[in-house]
């Protein structure tokens, strides 16, 4: 690849890794429960992207439960599904063999949550499996919360 097309597509790649937004924060799981951490959220579109790496046998749908509260009232709420389709995969791995599934990568949820205005924000999660597959191990599924 010559030079200035070299320079073009590592701009474009900058360019897109920059439109994802920033993070702010992350809610850190390595197995179901719930999980929270006050972070500095500002108003307006909040996304939910997931650190993941899972596995499982048989059929299972995993999905974060995601509470926002300020000053002690609930602001917003989402569900947010780490295993099915992502607006933005960087690095993502899916394997099937079988009834056999894995599942890891960083990518951006088709979930998120619009803020009427900033401040500390609680973002409280639960991370469970709705149909729960014969085994399952989670090594990680940190919800990462950008803006």
């Amino acid at each position: 690849m010559n030079a200035p097309k070299r320079i073009l597509s590592i701009a474009l790649l900058a360019l897109s890794i920059a439109a994802c937004g920033r993070q702010v924060g992350s809610v850190p799981f390595s197995d179901e429960g719930t999980k929270s951490a006050t972070l500095p959220l500002t108003a307006g579109s909040v996304a939910f992207w997931t650190d993941l790496d899972v596995a499982y046998e048989g059929s299972g749908t995993l999905s974060y439960r995601i509470e926002l509260s300020q000053a002690g009232r609930t602001v917003a709420t989402t569900t947010c599904d780490p295993l099915g389709k992502m607006s933005v995969q960087l690095g993502w791995l899916d394997i099937q063999r079988g009834a056999s599934h894995s599942s890891s990568g960083h990518g951006k949820m088709l979930c998120g949550a619009t803020l009427a205005k900033g401040g500390p924000t609680l973002v409280q999660a639960t991370l469970a499996f709705g149909v729960r597959p014969l085994t399952a191990t989670i090594k990680q599924a940190d919800l990462v919360v950008k803006q």
